[in-house]
């Protein structure tokens, strides 16, 4: 893929890009009952097609129960796959709800997305 898709739900957005071989899905908005279906087709997709996965959420204004079960389940994906994905920019508040759930550990995260993408090509998980 090369280039940007962006799709709308509402008020929140999905743009996907690539850069150097990673997929980049940049979410804005809530990530909850409407975002997550979308969502979930498109990490699939970025997870099932790219050796690792950027999921920018800077732009990320709230999330719910179906939000977190679906970073949990893309992360699951990953793995089965052997694919990495790397959360970039998290919410103080969904770094405190990840740790409430003993989940955060579980999780590759990232203050940006360039120290994202240069913890999937060189296999950093720390």
């Amino acid at each position: 893929m090369t280039g940007t898709v962006t799709g709308l739900l509402g008020s929140s957005a999905i743009r996907v890009s690539e850069h150097d071989g990673f997929a980049v899905v940049a979410v804005r908005g809530d990530i909850g009952r409407r975002m997550v279906p979308g969502l979930r087709d498109v990490l699939s997709w970025a997870v099932d097609h790219h050796p690792g996965v950027v999921v920018d959420l800077a732009g990320v204004t709230g999330i719910d129960r179906d939000g977190l079960a679906l970073l949990l389940q893309s992360q699951d994906r990953a793995h089965l796959r052997h694919s990495d994905v790397c959360f970039a920019q998290p919410s103080a508040d969904l770094v405190d709800s990840l740790a409430l759930l003993q989940a955060d550990a579980m999780f590759l995260m990232a203050e940006d997305c360039a120290t994202a993408l240069r913890r999937l090509r060189d296999g950093t998980r720390v």
